[in-house]
């Protein structure tokens, strides 16, 4: 089964390169103030939280981001699912978070080599939805940016379409650096998809 599993993968995979456009862009911003929760751009507040904001605190400018598996994606993801292809469903839905993530890199790539050959450093990417940051910021942070950025949208409830995107912020400055992510910067011991538990 597991190799049925693996062959089918390999095969949506393939499929999916022939059409998947994956897209990413950013607006940078200079940072006018942080406390010990949030972060101001253009006037604008962003209740990044207690977690995330110490990791921008020694930001000079701010990067917003936007990053999607793109729209060609989501209607092959529909298609799939209308089908009741259930294990087909199941493991585009985890290719489709792949592709979003490696968009992400790839905008934090570009990001690092713009602000890299100025003697700057950048943060992780830190978005709305983790380490107490509310999704309902992600309002704020779309307001910074272009109309649909990327052919982003977001729904009353703040979430995005396609699906399969991400949006966030990286911190830009001489003094910023990479450090702790994921599990290990939350910290919460209770969340179910604790890694440093297992």
């Amino acid at each position: 089964m597991e190799g049925e599993v693996l062959t089918m993968f390999s095969a949506l995979e393939r499929e999916v390169t022939q059409f998947c456009k994956p897209r990413w862009g950013y607006r940078v911003f200079s940072l006018d103030a942080s406390d010990k929760s949030r972060i101001i751009l253009n006037g604008c507040r962003l209740q990044t939280g207690r977690i995330i904001t110490p990791y921008l605190e020694n930001a000079e400018l701010c990067a917003l981001f936007v990053a999607t598996a793109g729209e060609e994606f989501e209607r092959f993801q529909q298609t799939v699912k209308k089908s009741g292809q259930i294990v087909e469903e199941f493991l585009l839905d985890a290719l489709g978070s792949a592709i979003a993530e490696a968009t992400v890199r790839e905008a934090c790539k570009a990001i690092e080599k713009e602000f890299g050959a100025k003697g700057l450093g950048i943060s992780y990417p830190y978005s709305p939805g983790y380490c107490g940051w509310k999704v309902s910021d992600q309002q704020i942070l779309f307001s910074l940016l272009p109309n649909q950025p990327c052919g982003v949208s977001l729904t009353a409830s703040s979430l995005m379409c396609p699906i399969k995107s991400v949006s966030g912020v990286v911190g830009i400055g001489r003094q910023m650096t990479r450090q702790k992510y994921g599990c290990e910067l939350c910290g919460k011991k209770d969340c179910y998809k604790n890694r440093l538990n297992k």
